[in-house]
């Protein structure tokens, strides 16, 4: 019975983890949900980085805030992508969940290259802990 209990506890807490969705999979964030647009367009001189939130349970009642380098991008519900296009050169790129939702302020540093796609997702793990982090996805 013990052994139930345990294998049944980690099986939930498994499930409260957030799952990275491919740049396929991930919608386009919605214009309404859009703060700032000035880092939307493509210009001479940048680069392109692609934030993504994962698909999943954990996290799903509340918006995430992302930010380049403190600058307040974009809102992003479950499984939304922002394609943002920074100058090159490194940046800081944060999260913060929104509303009720645990979890406090995440940031991951990346450089921006010329001709290089930057990826970054954003989720919950399995112990309920909140971040930013680089992905292959």
């Amino acid at each position: 019975m013990k052994r139930i209990l345990v294998v049944a506890s980690i099986l939930m807490v498994a499930g409260c983890a957030t799952k990275p969705v491919t740049n396929e999979q991930a919608h386009d964030v919605p214009a309404k949900q859009v703060i700032n647009n000035t880092l939307l367009v493509k210009k001479e001189g940048s680069g392109k980085v692609i934030i993504k939130r994962d698909s999943g349970f954990m996290g799903s009642a509340c918006m995430t805030r992302v930010y380049v380098d403190g600058k307040e991008v974009a809102d992003l519900d479950t499984a939304q992508k922002v394609t943002v296009y920074p100058k090159i050169g490194d940046h800081i790129f944060s999260a913060w969940p929104k509303g009720m939702c645990g979890g406090g302020m995440s940031e991951q540093s990346g450089r921006v290259t010329e001709g290089d796609v930057l990826m970054f997702r954003v989720g919950y793990g399995t112990n309920g802990d909140f971040g930013i982090y680089p992905t292959a996805f």
